[in-house]
């Protein structure tokens, strides 16, 4: 009976990490839903067979140094203690949890192979929902319009409310398409080229995000492909990947020199606007308003989840806002120590994942890892990691990439 149980909640798990994959883009409420199927059953198959061998490691030491000076910045809180006592416990430990409780559930190969699955399936999902919502003007997933900036540009969205949500998700995810196509190529798998259809449509989709920031993490995490993978025919693919992204850039400049109008031509106005005064006035100042919060608190913070209750002490005049940079709202919120912490976790997640691509080949890895360094460098423009499905998706995607670096199979 009690292997029956134990065998009953493993699959129990398992499915509750699937459900979460699948739905990150479409529903916060069945993201909920399936955590906690996820943590029950892992609380309950680890009552019965208490092993934790697979998550003694020194990335999640740090990772566990990471929540407790989270915690520690709760004697800064004050009047809002309570909701940093909600932030700490409802958020940052629900996805520090899903990170180890997906390196505990994906020790065998197969599972971890099925989860990426599940996510690159529903990411096709998306892609064509966000398609149609360009072409079609109906986005099939959650019925969501395009978002529209004045005369400038109309951007897809899909399923999620923002652009910028999207292009984190999309350039998350086409690294993961490369390394599915490249594993299929070599061992001949029949839907090999709706892989590489795939690969081409998200990297279309990232353009239409007219999301600045996932297109310097795309250009960033193609650069780190190049540098990695030594393989001529692999490289050929990524840089074929960087043309397709460059042609939504290059063609319109072409048609603006024979002085034709184009709508595409916004793509070039987007991507000039980064340079311009007025371009991210908005953001700069954010980033002004997280650095007098540092200035105040270094060592351990405003307190978590408080951000934006002091946002407008700093700055009254703009409504209140994120930071649009991760690592500085880390800091603002939890201190220097929580910062550290956390960048040491995602150091040394890269350090054993490097050395684990160089000795095994695995475009598995490699994918993921790309994945994550594109989010990563996303986060440094936007919110991702306060974001409740983008939260959830780097935590899992870290837990499984801590997971293959961890496998001998």
């Amino acid at each position: 009976m009690k292997e029956k149980l134990y065998v009953f909640f493993k699959y129990a798990s398992e499915f509750g990490l699937y459900g979460l994959l699948f739905f990150l883009p479409i529903s916060n409420s069945l993201i909920e839903v399936f955590f906690c199927i996820t943590f029950f059953s892992f609380t309950a198959k680890k009552i019965i067979k208490p092993d934790f061998a697979r998550l003694k490691s020194l990335p999640n030491l740090f990772l566990l140094v990471f929540f407790i000076f989270i915690g520690f910045s709760l004697v800064n809180s004050g009047q809002y203690f309570h909701k940093s006592l909600w932030a700490l416990a409802g958020k940052w430990a629900q996805y520090i949890g899903v990170c180890l409780i997906a390196q505990d559930i994906s020790a065998e190969r197969k599972v971890l192979k099925r989860a990426v699955s599940v996510f690159l399936f529903s990411a096709c999902l998306v892609i064509l929902s966000g398609l149609s919502q360009r072409f079609l003007g109906a986005e099939f997933l959650r019925g969501r319009p395009l978002i529209c900036v004045s005369d400038k540009f109309c951007a897809i969205t899909s399923a999620f409310k923002y652009y910028n949500a999207l292009g984190t998700y999309l350039i998350t995810a086409i690294p993961l398409f490369f390394g599915a196509f490249v594993i299929g190529v070599n061992k001949k798998w029949k839907f090999s080229p709706i892989l590489a259809l795939f690969l081409v449509f998200a990297v279309f989709a990232d353009a239409l995000t007219y999301s600045r920031g996932s297109w310097v993490g795309f250009i960033f995490s193609m650069m780190f492909l190049l540098i990695m993978i030594k393989d001529s025919r692999s490289r050929l693919i990524i840089i074929f990947t960087v043309v397709i992204f460059a042609a939504f850039f290059i063609i319109p400049a072409f048609f603006a020199y024979a002085g034709q109008s184009m709508p595409l031509n916004s793509f070039i106005g987007r991507a000039i606007s980064s340079f311009q005064a007025e371009g991210d006035a908005d953001r700069f100042k954010y980033w002004q308003v997280a650095i007098r919060m540092i200035h105040e608190n270094p060592f351990l913070g405003k307190g978590v989840g408080t951000f934006m209750d002091y946002f407008s002490r700093y700055l009254p005049t703009l409504n209140i806002s994120y930071a649009h940079n991760c690592y500085l709202q880390i800091w603002a919120e939890t201190g220097i120590f929580s910062l550290f912490s956390f960048l040491i976790f995602v150091g040394l997640l890269f350090w054993f994942g490097i050395k684990s691509f160089l000795a095994k080949k695995d475009y598995l890895l490699i994918g993921l890892l790309t994945g994550i360094s594109a989010y990563l460098t996303h986060a440094f423009f936007d919110t991702a990691l306060y974001s409740l499905p983008l939260a959830f998706l780097f935590w899992i995607l870290a837990g499984l990439t801590l997971s293959l670096t961890k496998s001998d199979n």
